[in-house]
This record gives structure tokens, sequence and C-alpha cells, in this order.
């Protein structure tokens, strides 16, 4: 039985390989012949021979054309046709320029192959695969979960409304888009062929079907597979759409119908969505969400506020309503191995693809991550080596995770440690340091120690006093790195940085030192110049006065002046600083928040120095602070802290909780939603006792 079950699953990735090649023109040969390049004379003429024959050659092909060792790499351009699907849309060229403090030396020559997508192309093909991947979960025949047949209409209905709300995103790689199902002609009568939307709502019908036919005989088994989101991230090459959002969406709206729903939770939901709808400023923007695709709004319009909204709230209802119904087949053994297993392949694909670029490209697209693996496998430009990820930090925080997963596992399961596990865990250690996170990789230290202290020491004031000597010890260390650093220097970081990155439009007098007010952080000054001159953001400008003017205790610091100094320490306080002269909220939004998803209207509504590229806040609080306001951040604690608390004994668990607590302070990993999704998994598993406790 087992045989033809590893006979079905080869097939089936036969069978995709064969698509996916053929998708792309693996097999193709043209009917011209392509112009092979094997002089660097040559090279403006191989670029203008490829932009004049757009869409006549697969990337394949292209590749094939020159000898020469050029910097280049592969880039998807989803405004494609059909016709013109997996073929070469343009060749964007950089010639070599002399480096300015150099003798003689000249940057590399680049270029970037642009091939084309389609929307619907895509949504078929990556839908196919991923559907594909889900169906090798294992069936449990004996837990059939009914999906109620109006979840269909309902989830195509909210991805409609996705549709019509980020109309602006759409129409710039959409040559046919239209939101609307139908439109009046010049003689008042209806029009019904907008084949370009049908075409879009049918493969969703379709994909629900086929997706109700999955699950409902493998719901129960999901949660032992999840791990494998890291590596099968599932965002759509041209939709601002992720996969596994869609799948735990509709797993929340069979929630709904089987009225699996917390009515208290509901309810304070619904009042935090009427202050966002009710305060929010209906604007048809197209917000560059770059590396957070598929999790993050690009259009600041009622009808996309209401999609992500929806569909945040079905996304926690979802994860809820699983680990609800899988509690009794919840396998940590099974969910170690496949953290290892996917953990391992991100770092092997990363490698084999920083070498080669078909794989590059085709993991890419295949595995649907939202921003293209590395093409090498050094540092560039400044940025650690992160593979897959779209960010080093959050590779980092990931590898850091299955380490001390894998070793908490290990002592609470009691389980041999075998070749492949140390294989594995090898290669999440490499990929840790390629990674280059301290603070991953300090934490995760500092965390092992602990696990290890509380399972070799089984005396309790023993490893208190152990306890104690490592919080003396970190103590210590800190006092050493501010005590080496001006208290002055520390404290007002943050407020410089918010300072210097405000766009601020006054004529200053310079010092005897050249200095403007600005670089003497004289913000007394800066406070009593007129508001046009200065554009401070709401927050800033609080910020500043409580700086400036609040009540100080002597010999003892603020507490802006602690996190001011704290986030100097951990090399935040640009990113923090940005962060304040862009957050400019009116009175609800600070206490409610933008919306979940919404960073369009703080990113886009308050302009200052950093205009252009995605500068995030560096720091999961502060987004959620953007998301859910400062009511909601501070609910959002309390129930974290209270879950902590009555779960006290669930210490291997609560460590794990703890790390992700402490990264999300200096780091966006929250804004991806693998790392949210497992987030939200350890915090439902708190409430199921001795998940994680050691077996005697």
């Amino acid at each position: 039985m087992n045989l033809v079950k590893i006979n079905k699953n080869f097939y089936k990735v036969i069978f995709l390989i064969f698509i996916i090649l053929i998708s792309f023109r693996a097999f193709n040969i043209s009917d011209t012949e392509t112009l092979y390049l094997d002089s660097e004379e040559d090279t403006a003429g191989w670029v203008n021979f490829y932009h004049n024959n757009i869409c006549q050659y697969s990337f394949f092909e292209i590749l094939n054309s020159y000898n020469l060792n050029y910097d280049i790499s592969i880039r998807y351009e989803p405004s494609g046709s059909v016709e013109c699907f997996g073929k070469n849309f343009w060749i964007d060229y950089t010639p070599e320029k002399k480096i300015s403090d150099g003798w003689k030396q000249f940057s590399p020559r680049k270029f970037v192959i642009r091939i084309a997508t389609n929307l619907h192309i895509d949504l078929i093909l990556q839908s196919l695969v991923w559907l594909v991947f889900l169906s090798f979960i294992p069936k449990n025949q004996k837990n059939l979960i009914e999906f109620h047949k109006s979840s269909i209409l309902f989830g195509v209905s909210l991805l409609y409304l996705h549709y019509l709300g980020e109309s602006n995103y759409y129409s710039t790689i959409g040559r046919d888009y239209y939101p609307y199902l139908a439109y009046r002609d010049f003689d008042n009568s209806f029009i019904l062929d907008n084949y370009f939307l049908y075409t879009y709502l049918l493969i969703f019908i379709y994909f629900f079907y086929i997706l109700n036919t999955i699950l409902t005989s493998r719901l129960v088994n999901l949660i032992n597979y999840f791990p494998f989101i890291f590596c099968l991230y599932g965002t759509y090459t041209s939709l601002n759409l992720n996969f596994f959002v869609i799948v735990l969406s509709l797993i929340g709206i069979t929630s709904l119908f089987n009225k699996k729903v917390n009515l208290k939770f509901l309810l304070i939901y619904i009042i935090f969505f009427s202050f966002w709808l009710i305060n929010s400023e209906d604007m048809s923007t197209n917000f560059d969400v770059d590396k957070i695709k598929g999790f993050v709004n690009t259009s600041q319009t009622n009808i996309s506020l209401f999609y992500w909204g929806i569909t945040f709230y079905l996304v926690l209802l979802g994860v809820s309503y699983l680990i609800s119904v899988s509690k009794n087949n919840i396998n940590l053994d099974l969910i170690t191995k496949n953290l290892l297993i996917s953990s391992s392949l991100l770092v092997v694909i990363g490698v084999i693809g920083a070498i080669n670029l078909p794989i590059n490209f085709l993991s890419f697209y295949i595995l649907g991550h939202n921003k293209n693996g590395m093409y090498t496998l050094q540092s560039v430009e400044g940025n650690s080596w992160r593979g897959l990820f779209p960010s080093a930090e959050a590779a980092g925080e990931f590898y850091g995770f299955v380490i001390l997963f894998t070793l908490i596992a290990f002592i609470t399961r009691n389980f041999n440690l075998k070749t492949y596990h140390l294989v594995f865990l090898l290669l999440n250690i490499y990929g840790l340091y390629k990674a280059n996170n301290a603070s991953a990789i300090i934490t995760v230290l500092i965390l092992i120690f602990v696990v290890l202290v509380k399972f070799k020491i089984v005396n309790k004031k023993k490893r208190n006093v152990i306890y104690l000597c490592l919080f003396i010890l970190i103590m210590i260390g800190l006092i050493f790195i501010i005590f080496n650093n001006s208290f002055k220097t520390l404290s007002g970081s943050v407020m410089f940085e918010a300072v210097k990155a405000s766009n601020i439009n006054y004529q200053f007098e310079l010092n005897e030192y050249n200095q403007s007010a600005v670089e003497e952080a004289n913000y007394a000054l800066l406070l009593s110049l007129p508001p046009e001159n200065t554009n401070f953001s709401n927050s800033l400008t609080y910020l500043l006065n409580s700086y400036t003017y609040g009540n100080k205790i002597d010999n003892f610091p603020s507490a802006l002046s602690l996190i001011s100094s704290v986030s100097y320490l951990i090399n935040r306080s640009e990113k923090w600083g940005i962060f304040i002269a862009k957050y400019n909220p009116n009175i609800l939004e600070f206490i409610f928040g933008y919306g979940p998803n919404q960073l369009a209207e703080y990113y886009l509504g308050h302009e200052t120095n950093y205009q252009d590229g995605l500068v995030l806040p560096h720091s999961t609080l502060l987004t959620f602070l953007i998301f859910f306001g400062i009511l909601g951040l501070l609910s959002i604690f309390f129930l974290i802290t209270y879950l902590l608390k009555e779960n006290f004994n669930e210490f291997y668990l609560n460590i794990l909780v703890f790390y992700f607590l402490i990264n999300f302070i200096k780091s966006d990993s929250g804004l991806y939603f693998s790392t949210f999704l497992t987030f939200l998994i350890l915090v439902k598993f708190t409430k199921e006792k001795k998940l994680l406790q050691k077996i005697e």
C-alpha cells in the first residue's frame, strides 16, 4: 500500500516538473536562431537583438547564447501576455562604470533578464503545483471534515473584493484589467464581455472546489506539515495573494459555518473593524509591497481594507479551528522532522540557486517566495546572505528557531539523535552562520543554555542561582557597553535620527563648527519653528516635547531615553527614528490603528526624506502598533502574558514563544506570513496541556 502511495507521489512530481518545463519553454526551439555573444565588444548588439525580438526566446535559450562571465540575474515581469509567458520580455543593461576610489577599476557590467509571466497562467500553474503538494499530506479517513458548499461562494466573493480593492496594482500588470462584471456601452446597454475578470473568478471557483476535496480528508493532519510553509512559501508571482492565507481563510469560513466562534473576540474585533472603516481615508494608491507581498495591502481603499480586515480575522479563526480539530493528531516528532527537512531544503536550494541561474528562477516561481534567491554565496552591498529568504534577519531567526525547537524536542520526546538529524542540524547552523544575525545567534545560545540547565539540573534552587548569575552577567555586559558610550548619545539617538529623517524646510544659522540646529540636537529651537517649516509627524512632535520638556527625575532616565539606549545597542536607532518620522496618526489611528496588513497610509501618508524603497519599522511591535493601535498592542501583550502565566509549567513551550517575542522587538519577521503563522500556532499550543512537557 505504501509502495503504491510512493509511486503516486513520484508520478505527481514527474508530472509537475514536465508541466513547469513545458510552460517555461525548456524544450522550445525558436523559429529564429539566437544571437551568440562571445566578445565583450558585441554586448550592445546582443542586448538590442533581444530588445527587438520580444517574446521570441525562452530564458534557457538566452542563457545559452553567451559564454562570458557576466553579472546576470533573472526577474519576472508580471505584465506579460498569455502568448509571451515564459519568454524574454526585456533585458536591463548597466554598463561598466569606473569606481571613484579605484585605480583603473571598473564595476562589472550587469544584466537583468526579465521573463514574462501572466496573472491567469500564474494563478493556474502555481495553484496546481501547490495543490499537488498539499495532496502529499496523508489522508485520515476517520476524521473527515465537511466543508460547507457555500464556502466556495464566500471565498470567491472575498477574492473579488481583493481584485476590486487593489485595482491600481492589478491595472499595471493586466492589459485587459477592468474591475467590474459589466459596464454600460454608449447606447446605455450592458456589456458582459469582461473575460479577464470572468477567467479570474472561474479559476478560483475550480481552485476552491479542488481545495475542499483535498482538505476534507487531510485537515486533521495539516498542522504536522506547517513547517514546509517556510520552504513552500506560496506567494503568487503576479498577484498580491498568498496561497496559504487563502487556505486558512477557507478553514476560517468553515469554522464560521460550523459555529466554532469565540463571540467575545468577534465582538471586540467588530468594534476595532468599525473604527478602521470610519477613520479610513479612501485613496487609490499602489504601495510597492516588495518582499512582504501577499500579506500586506497595496492600496488604501475602503474595499481593500474591508477585504484584509475580514481575511485577517478568518486566518486567526482558521488557525484556532485547525488546532482544535487536530489536537489529537498533533505529532511533535513529525513536526520536528519536517522543520529540519524544510530548513535544510532552504539551505540546499539556496546554495544551488546561488550558483545556477535557472534553478534560482524556477525555485523562486515554484516555491512562491517573495524575492529572488541570492545570486552569490557572498554578502552583497552590506547585506548578509539570505538564500531564498526575503531578508537575512528573518533567515537567521528561522534557523535559530529550528535549532532551539529540535533541542527541546529531543529533550521532551526522548527519541534518539540519528545521523540525518545531525546532517540537518549542521545545515541549519551553516544557514544561521551565513545569515550573520548576531542577535538571533546570541538569543539562541542564551536560551539553549537555559534549556540545558533546566534539563540537567534537577535541584530548583541550584537552577535559580545559575539563572541569577546569567542575568547578572548580561546586565554587567550591558552596563559595560553603556559606560563605553556617552549616555547623552545613547538616550537621544532615536530622536536625532527621527529629526534627520524629517523634511525640514528652514535656513538655519550655522555654529562655529558648521553645524545646524538639527546636528546640534537643539530640539527646543526646532519645536519653536512654524509646523510648515519642520513637517514633523504627530508622533515626533509629541516625543520631542516629552524628551525636551517632559518631567524628569534626577539621576533616573526616562522611558524614552531607555528605549533610545536599547535601540542604539541593537543597531535600531536609524530604523526606529525613521518610523517616528513617518508615523503620523490622528488620535483614533493611534488608539485603534490603521487596520491589519495596512502599511500604505503609514508609509505614504506623511512625507519624509525616506520615500524611495521599502524602509520597514524593523520591529514587529511597531508594525502591530500601526495595524492595531496602542489599544490593540496592549491587548495582545496582556493576552500573551496571561497565557504564559496560566501555562507556567509549559516551560519549554514558553521558551519558544519567548524566543519569538525577543526577536519581534527588533525585527519585521511578523510581516512574513510563515513566521506570523508559526507564532500563532505556538501561542495556540499554550492552551494544550503537556504538549511539550518532558516525558519521564
